[in-house]
Parts: structure tokens; sequence; C-alpha cells
């Protein structure tokens, strides 16, 4: 190390020059240095979002002492507050851009106390805290601390994806009044991007309300799912040929079914639950009323889901044949909605969605009824039968998977009904 180094500096560089060569770790010690790796990571950049708030905060400060001591407000260019992501950019040497997105992501952590803690304890990376931030940012502040300290609970065993669209429910339903400026203010953001790629190729970006994006994706997906088996090219490589096809008239848009999940009462308009759009997220309950009511040129079919007022998740039913009838597998895919295999969304029942129903436990020795099924997309079906992979169907619907060096994880079926206690905007 160098002579200017920072004590803090020294002890990061002398623990990681003390570690062992990786490949005299054991395969179980292999698991536990990628966890390992991330958390303290993590817990670096919380530390370091921790010096970007201070700076912040010692600028707010100097700039109240220089206007007591001036006796007048600072202009703008005197104002020290303006120009810490400046400071922090030229020093990480990063672009304004970055440098901004990470200061104003460490402003807002740090005044969530639990999020702070949390990151700062390496249990949440910058990404998850992010969405946290991203997704309390305008919720009235009443209730804006117990939806960060749920959401951090929520996201310790949850992916990015899956934080996300949880988060967006709960903030609809705590404050649909806030969720539908912020929707209305996105929506006015819509727009189409190309971005140049090296080797002859661009990226085409469309950002689009979330009903008529799964619109557009499931026609595409449609076209790539009628190509065939002996079609060699990947799915990938088929969804990307048929928008083409599509956008430039070789082909004709088939009839896609865009599901949307709508609450009973919402429909009704007697509450404001946010309406799901699997695979996509929650949308406001505005939205999913003007969806149901024949909305974005949509055909409406409807069709009545019974759900356990305890758990939320839909009831299930039982078969005596190895292959499900269809209203066992319509009633299996809309408990499930997606994948079930831990962090997936793959929706499950949205039309060609390559999904498939798994015994847990195979038939004949497992019967074919909802507790023992599972919607598991075509990858992931693999995993659960490849060596050391295992899971376990418990009766109240939940997966407890276990993987190859017998670590845990649980996924539960999809959430229909709200929490009593999500906090909500006063009417």
């Amino acid at each position: 190390m160098d002579s200017t180094a920072t004590p803090f500096t020294q002890r990061v560089f002398d623990l990681l020059t003390d570690l062992p060569e990786i490949g005299d770790v054991t395969d179980a010690g292999l698991r536990e240095e990628l966890l390992a790796c991330e958390r303290t990571a993590q817990m670096i950049m919380a530390r370091q979002a921790q010096a970007m708030s201070e700076m912040a905060r010692r600028a707010e400060h100097a700039d109240r002492v220089d206007e007591q001591r001036l006796g007048r407000p600072l202009w703008s260019s005197e104002r020290r507050t303006e120009f810490v992501a400046d400071e922090i950019a030229v020093t990480l040497g990063a672009t304004k851009a970055v440098a901004s997105r990470r200061y104003a992501i460490a402003c807002g952590a740090a005044d969530l106390p639990s999020l702070m803690r949390s990151w700062s304890s390496g249990g949440l990376d910058e990404r998850k805290v992010a969405v946290i931030v991203d997704g309390v940012r305008d919720v009235d502040p009443l209730f804006a601390d117990s939806l960060a300290d749920a959401a951090v609970e929520y996201a310790a065993t949850r992916t990015t994806t899956q934080l996300r669209a949880w988060l967006a429910r709960r903030v609809m339903t705590a404050d649909p009044g806030a969720a539908q400026i912020r929707r209305d203010r996105a929506t006015a953001s819509r727009r189409v991007m190309l971005t140049p790629l090296p080797d002859g190729i661009s990226e085409l970006t469309a950002i689009l309300p979330s009903v008529q994006a799964r619109q557009v994706y499931d026609t595409v997906d449609t076209i790539a799912v009628e190509a065939g088996a002996d079609d060699l090219r990947t799915m990938d490589q088929r969804r990307a040929d048929a928008l083409l096809d599509l956008l430039v008239g070789r082909a004709e848009p088939p009839q896609v079914r865009v599901q949307v999940i709508v609450p009973v009462d919402t429909l009704l308009g007697k509450g404001d639950e946010p309406g799901v759009v699997p695979g996509i997220g929650p949308i406001t309950a505005a939205d999913a009323r003007n969806f149901a009511s024949g909305g974005c040129g949509s055909a409406v079919t409807w069709r009545r889901l019974l759900v356990d007022e305890t758990s939320g998740a839909l009831l299930g039913a039982s078969e005596r044949s190895y292959r499900p009838s269809p209203q066992l597998e319509r009633a299996v895919r809309a408990r499930d909605v997606t994948c079930r295999f831990p962090g997936c969304r793959r929706s499950a029942i949205a039309e060609g969605t390559g999904t498939d129903l798994d015994h847990s436990v195979a038939w004949p020795e497992g019967p074919t009824e909802a507790t023992n099924l599972a919607a598991l997309c075509r990858h992931h079906h693999r995993v659960k039968h490849s060596p050391g992979w295992s899971v376990e169907h418990r009766a109240d619907g939940v997966l407890e998977w276990t993987t190859p060096v017998g670590r845990r994880f649980t996924t539960e079926p999809w959430a229909y009904a709200e929490p009593l206690t999500t906090p909500r905007a006063a009417p």
C-alpha cells in the first residue's frame, strides 16, 4: 500500500491479501465465498454511500453558516450543495449522471434508517436499496417509513424484480392518489430509443404502459412459438425476427389475450387495490378498471377466482389422471402466476409462456392435484430434476427448494389478497 492509504483502506487491503488461494477452497466453501464477498462488497458500498450523504450534510451546514454570516440567501453559484455530485464524479472518475444517481440513492437511504442499517450490515445490495428509495419517493411521509421497513424485510430473500413489483403494489394500495400521479408522469415519458452497438447491430428499446407492453411482447412471443420445434433459431432470435416482420408488414399480428388480475372491489369502484399484469407487475386501480371496461382495445373475458381469505392464495382441486384437465391446469397456473423457482418471474398464465405443470412428487406416487402441481418454466423444470436439487411441496402451496449444497429457499403462491396491516392514505 502507498503511504497515503487511510486506516480504513489499509484494513481492507490486509483482509483481502490474507485470503487463501481460490483453488484451495472446498465446494461448500466456494458457496460461502460467494455470500461473504457479496456481503462485504455491499458493506463497503454502504460505507461509501454514508460518506456521500455526510458530504451533503456538511455542505448544507456550511451553506447555512455562510447565509448567517452574510445575512442573505446564497446565490446558486455560491452554494456548496449544488456541486457535491460534481465533486463525487471527479473523485470517482465517473460521469456526472452516474455520480448524481449514486448520490441520490445515498441521500435517500440516509433518510430511511432501517434501510441504511440493513445495507451497512451487508443484508441488501445497492440495486435493492435503489428500488426501495425510488419506490417510496413522493409517498406520504406518514407511512413511507413503514413501507420501507416492510420492503427491507421482504427484500432479504427476493430478487430486485420481485421487490420492485411487491413494493409498487403496496405503494399503490397505501397511497393510490400518489401512485396515479406517478403513473401519469411515467406514461408521459413513453418513448422509443435507438442505441448503436458494435458489430453492425443496434438496440431498439420502447418504454410503454404495462398493459400495452405485455400485449406487444405476447404478440411477438406467439409468432416465435408458432415457428415450430424444427426451427433452428433460438427463441430470442425468433422474437427479434418476429418484431421486424410485424413492423415491416411481412407478418400479420395474431390475436393475443393479455391477462390482468383485478380485485372485485376495484372493478366495482368500491376500492383502490391495484391490478396485476402477470409477468409485468402491478398497475393502478384506474388502469385496471379501464382495461376491464374494454380500454386499450381489449376483448374482455371474465373468470372468477376463489381465494383463501387467510393466506390470499387460490384454492385448488384434485383429479385421477397424470395429465391435469384444462380446468385444473387453469387453476394451478392462476394460483402460481409465475414460475415457482426462487426469483423467476416468467409468466405461467399468458399464452405460449413455455411453462409446464410439474408433479412435485412424480405421478403416480404423487397425485394430480393442486397440492402436488406447480408451474415451472422449461429451464427450471430441468433444474428441479438435475442432481442434488430437490423440492418439497407443502400443503399450503409453499415450495421449499434445496440446492446441491443443502441451502433452502422458499416460494409462495401468488398473493391475491393484500395484508390488512398495509397502511393506507386518508381519503
